[in-house]
């Protein structure tokens, strides 16, 4: 009798088993990442290679008047309506090209854009400090 419970068990947990494991095989696993944090090797040819890129910095206006990396715009961060400007001045659907000094304030930028709907955004890694070397 146990025996035949234990085949019973056994033939129920198999059959389980391969259920879980068809509907993880069916699933899809498309990365639906949105913020690619990336290091500026990785920046400089995204820039290149994307024809629509939108390049914001999102440090101060003076820090931004002491140097910029080409055809960027400048979006404090800062800023009370930085996601109302974002949203203004943007294209949600053309990659956005972020950055800031160090990194901190453009990943929090990336944050907000996500929220606002933008669906590629990239984020210098180490900020322009890290590209400007």
């Amino acid at each position: 009798m146990k025996f035949k419970l234990f085949i019973i068990v056994l033939a129920i947990s198999l059959v389980a088993c391969k259920s879980s494991s068809e509907e993880k095989i069916s699933t899809p696993t498309t990365s639906t990442k949105v913020i690619h944090r990336v290091d500026t090797k990785t920046f400089a040819k995204t820039i290149e290679e994307l024809p629509d890129e939108q390049i914001v910095d999102v440090r101060t206006p003076g820090e931004f008047a002491e140097g910029a990396i080409d055809n960027a715009v400048n979006m404090n961060y800062h800023d009370s309506d930085f996601a109302e400007q974002a949203v203004g001045k943007l294209d949600k659907n053309k990659p956005v090209m972020l950055y800031c000094a160090g990194g901190v304030r453009s990943a929090k930028a990336a944050k907000i854009l996500k929220k606002q709907g933008f669906t590629q955004i990239y984020d210098l890694e180490k900020g322009y400090s890290s590209w400007k070397k």
